[in-house]
């Protein structure tokens, strides 16, 4: 790759985009109990991605060779952080589920240094540290303190919200640590695969007259989420530092806002605007070449 080239940035956030029309594909399958929304989803996004594959001629780059094993974590995790992030949804909100979630650039930024060898730089955690504020902003806290005296149920949620914070962590750590050896497109396709075979049991879990009912939508969930947006994503995040690429990954929620304003017309606050805000100055902080000088001269970063 063109050490210079935006094309990975691209991708990744291409890919975040197209992962935020997540809560639109949720709020339309309701009816279709959590696990075999997954299932589906996943199951689809196999079968879209071995048609991408052999129209371009990439099925051959699917054949395991080094660190089969890794293959196999993969997908365990990426089924452990898809199975936790719905659950957080399902036990608290949307948007405490994201703010769990994207604990991840926190988890990367301890991990890569000791797995993947990268330098923990001021930029990087000024970037980390203003996205952040971002999901704070974004979060209703009040809910979050009301849920907390509620009972059982939103601790459940949390717990596996942060549950799924650290398994994203891994995930894009695993990602990148086995890129030199598999391409995006078969990473992806393994770890979708054996997510498929370990979310098996679920298939029977919803009755068939539900299933028919939204399977035109499971199928465009499986496309667009499983194939398109996965797609961009391991192919930007596999060519992008760790630590950089998990912050960039953060323009999922400020999409999924989007998405969620446009198409669901859910209220867009004052306090969600400002953090959005900060997640995209987080962004472009964390992308961009040079420090500005007001970030130079007030924290001396160094790149």
């Amino acid at each position: 790759m063109n050490p210079g080239s935006k094309k990975p940035h691209i991708e990744l956030v291409t890919g975040s985009i197209l992962f935020g029309l997540l809560g639109v594909f949720v709020d339309y399958l309701q009816d279709v109990p959590t696990g075999p929304m997954i299932f589906y989803k996943q199951l689809f996004g196999v079968f879209s991605l071995l048609l991408f594959m052999l129209i371009t001629g990439k099925l051959s780059q699917i054949i395991p060779r080094k660190k089969k094993r890794y293959l196999l974590l993969l997908g365990i995790i990426n089924t452990t952080t898809l199975f936790t992030y719905f659950t957080c949804i399902k036990y608290t909100s949307f948007s405490v589920a994201i703010l769990m979630l994207y604990t991840a650039p926190m988890y990367v930024t301890l991990l890569s240094p000791l797995i993947l060898k990268e330098k923990i730089t001021r930029k990087g955690m000024l970037a980390l540290a203003m996205s952040f504020i971002g999901l704070l902003f974004i979060v209703d806290m009040t809910g979050v303190t009301t849920g907390f005296t509620a009972g059982n149920g939103y601790i459940i949620g949390i717990a596996a919200g942060m549950l799924s914070g650290f398994s994203f962590g891994s995930e894009i750590v695993t990602i990148r640590y086995i890129k030199d050896d598999y391409s995006s497109v078969a990473q992806l396709f393994w770890y979708t695969l054996i997510g498929v075979i370990l979310l098996l049991p679920f298939a029977s879990k919803v009755s068939g007259p539900v299933l028919t009912d939204n399977l035109n939508m499971l199928i465009i969930f499986g496309i667009v989420n499983t194939a398109m947006a996965a797609l961009l994503y391991v192919s930007g995040i596999a060519q992008i530092e760790a630590q950089k690429g998990s912050i960039l990954a953060l323009i999922e929620p400020v999409s999924g806002i989007f998405f969620d304003f446009t198409i669901l017309h859910t209220p867009l606050l004052a306090n969600t605007i400002v953090g959005c805000i900060f997640i995209l100055l987080g962004a472009y902080v964390a992308v961009m070449e040079k420090s500005p000088r007001i970030f130079g001269k007030y924290f001396r970063i160094q790149v």
